[in-house]
């Protein structure tokens, strides 16, 4: 079936630029009540500031440098803007411990360390519903995070995945640096794989990753078994 007979969900609209050495994709995901902002990287502070005239959130799919390279600069700025960043990533917003020169960040008391001890955390935010689907392996904490809207009877009308580096278009994130773990993406991969349409109100949904295009829940998904024996 092509993409063209598939049902695929609506997105909410956002704005995306990508910034720094490794052309980090930022994320401003525009809702009738804000703006979430996803994985602000280096040299996108102004631009976040001046296109989210009503922020609700900042949201880290990671900890790598090259997604929250400005965190610090946002905050200092809007200190009122809560952050959510996933709990086993923290500690690389805390310390610089990859030595970028990245501006170590103290978490302030409206920020909140998303625990996915389930595999998944749940919340909702200016009307729309945030989850963090956890898929460690590319770091500890690394984390998909979809932003749904459902209509007057609870279905859900629109809904798109930011995948920060765990899935790309045709490729996975790296399981090879510092804090990674091969078993974990492993694992990660097949409960990705998993995933059900009945998630997503019976449709695809849209991927759209850290790094590069956009690409489709149901299509990386077929991909899983193509590199589940290279890990």
């Amino acid at each position: 079936m092509s993409m063209q007979e598939k049902k695929v969900l609506k997105r909410l609209q956002h704005l995306c630029k990508a910034f720094g050495e490794y052309e980090t994709n930022c994320y401003i995901v525009q809702s009738e009540q804000g703006e979430f902002i996803i994985d602000p990287g280096m040299g996108s502070a102004q631009w976040v500031l001046e296109s989210s005239p009503n922020p609700l959130a900042i949201l880290l799919t990671h900890g790598h440098f090259d997604h929250i390279f400005d965190v610090a600069k946002i905050k200092q700025a809007r200190p009122e803007i809560p952050l959510y960043c996933p709990r086993d990533d923290s500690f690389m917003l805390e310390n610089d411990c990859f030595g970028t020169g990245l501006m170590p960040y103290e978490f302030s008391a409206n920020d909140v360390l998303v625990s996915c001890d389930k595999g998944r955390s749940e919340f909702v935010l200016g009307g729309v519903e945030v989850s963090y689907l956890h898929f460690p392996g590319h770091t500890p904490g690394c984390s998909a995070v979809c932003l749904s809207q459902r209509d007057s009877a609870g279905r859900i009308q629109k809904s798109s995945m930011y995948s920060g580096d765990f899935v790309f278009k045709r490729s996975i994130g790296r399981y090879d640096f510092p804090y990674s773990s091969p078993s974990d993406m492993r694992d990660s991969l097949q409960r990705f794989g998993a995933l059900g349409a009945q998630e997503f109100g019976g449709a695809d949904i849209e991927i759209f990753p850290g790094h590069g295009e956009s690409t489709y829940l149901s299509y990386e998904q077929s991909n899983v078994a193509l590199w589940l024996p290279r890990i």
